[in-house]
């Protein structure tokens, strides 16, 4: 591809960057490694570099240079050869390219920045080069923020006049930037000074294109993407998987979150609002006795039994009333851990439940499916005992619908709006139990008023009236 039967040039990739707009992402990996549609953006350029016939590579490194070295090795997986380059003290674009002066003696060589995603011809860029007979060419586009880019200017020839690293916004309109892509001639190395940090944009180019004459501009209508921010990998992420013919990341992550929550209104909108009403009353009638509240639930159900116990005690410790003893079964890890040991998970529960439970008491069960062998044991053992027993529960009600003194059925037949709403009916609950209280608090208020204006004689008067 690079034409002219020259034989293929090599290229350096500027990789030594910190990448701190891109923190959090490079707090633990440098910015060549973030990754864009799955792979690190490292790996792009590699690629966009071998298909143009580029086999022998440079790469400078500084922060988490090891990540890079051992993802890549020396290249041959990637069908190139890979040279490295530590940066204790980082050297700028110019100063990392002088410090492998000798690798690039051999005639003209690519220089990539590593935050640049594009598919560049990089052939035609060659040859742009090698007819104008250039010190150095660079790639350049029309960028929609120029306060991002290194702004030129050309003569007519195509030979850049002046070179402004980051105009203020609005000073230049219809400009071509600096895309973060050159060709250059091994003697422009010679007037970069060693172990000095220098920039191509701010102090090599500016002064090239002031002497008259040696820098070239090649503009392309190709895309180019520097991945130097979050906002701009996931614009550059977008156009990948477009070009690719794949939707955008985040519009399938859209499509499937509104696929989601729409079944979970769908359940939500199906659930039985007596029954809640029921469970409600349960709770109720048990705090008024003094009886204990008893949860269960297995897998992600035992987060949300954990999570009903503790909701419900806080409710009715908030407000006016006796308190409300809750307790989930599955908290008491020595028991179930023992008793799984030794016995069997299945009776776990029902193990608890022979022990602790007394006639009056309720059991909260939870199941999504409605068939665990471990809560059918436990609502059989409470209901031997006398307690009264509320399932919530999804998939059409199951066995554990059937043995409840009511049931709370999610109308749902996946387990992740099941569980969800199964949480949300404890909050739900937990409401009531504080509501049901400030009610009664306003009954009494109005009750001792009635008494204290009938005292006052206020009832007589309005009789009289």
């Amino acid at each position: 591809m690079n034409g002219r039967n020259h034989r293929a040039p090599k290229a350096m990739i500027l990789a030594a960057g910190k990448g701190t707009r891109l923190r959090p992402l490079t707090n633990r990996m440098p910015k060549a490694m973030v990754p864009v549609d799955g792979r690190p953006l490292l790996e792009y350029n590699i690629e966009l570099l071998r298909e143009h016939g580029v086999r022998e590579i440079a790469v400078n490194l500084h922060a988490h240079a090891d990540a890079i070295t051992e993802h890549f090795g020396d290249g041959a997986r990637f069908g190139v050869s890979l040279t490295y380059s530590f940066e204790p003290q980082l050297l700028g674009t110019a100063g990392g390219v002088k410090e492998l002066e000798k690798f690039f003696k051999d005639g003209p060589f690519y220089v990539v920045y590593g935050d640049v995603l594009t598919r560049l011809d990089l052939g035609s860029l060659l040859a742009h080069h090698r007819d104008c007979g250039a010190m150095a060419t660079i790639a350049l586009y029309q960028p929609e923020d120029l306060t991002r880019c290194g702004v030129v200017q050309q003569d007519e020839d195509g030979w850049v006049t002046s070179f402004i690293e980051k105009p203020p916004n609005g000073s230049t309109v219809d400009a071509w930037a600096n895309a973060g892509i050159y060709v250059m001639e091994p003697a422009l190395l010679q007037r970069i000074r060693r172990e000095a940090h220098q920039d191509f944009g701010k102090d090599v180019f500016p002064e090239l294109a002031g002497n008259g004459g040696g820098l070239a501009g090649f503009r392309s209508d190709a895309v180019f993407w520097d991945v130097g921010s979050a906002e701009r990998l996931r614009l550059a992420e977008d156009w990948l998987r477009m070009e690719a013919g794949r939707e955008p990341r985040r519009t399938k992550i859209g499509a499937v979150a509104g696929r989601y929550l729409a079944s979970v209104q769908e359940a939500i909108a199906g659930l039985d609002q007596h029954a809640i009403a029921r469970v409600a009353e349960l709770l109720l009638d048990v705090r008024a006795r003094g009886s204990q509240v008893f949860i269960a639930g297995n897998g992600g159900s035992s987060s949300t039994a954990s999570h009903m116990a503790a909701d419900l005690t806080r409710a009715a410790s908030v407000s006016s009333g006796p308190p409300l003893r809750c307790r989930s079964l599955t908290d008491n890890v020595p028991a179930l851990t023992a008793w799984s040991n030794d016995v069997g998970f299945e009776s776990a529960f029902q193990l608890q439940m022979e022990q602790m439970v007394e006639p009056g008491d309720l059991l909260i069960a939870i199941s999504a499916s409605g068939r665990s062998p471990n809560i059918i044991a436990a609502v059989n053992a409470a209901r031997r005992h006398g307690a009264s027993v509320a399932g919530f529960v999804g998939f059409g009600g199951g066995q554990l619908a059937e043995l409840a003194d009511v049931a709370v059925v999610v109308p749902s037949d996946e387990y992740g709006p099941v569980e969800d709403i199964q949480l949300l009916l404890g909050h739900l609950l937990a409401t009531e139990i504080r509501m049901a209280a400030e009610a009664a608090d306003d009954a009494e208020l109005a009750q001792e008023t009635s008494h204290t204006l009938e005292a006052a004689g206020v009832g007589e008067e309005r009789q009289a009236a």
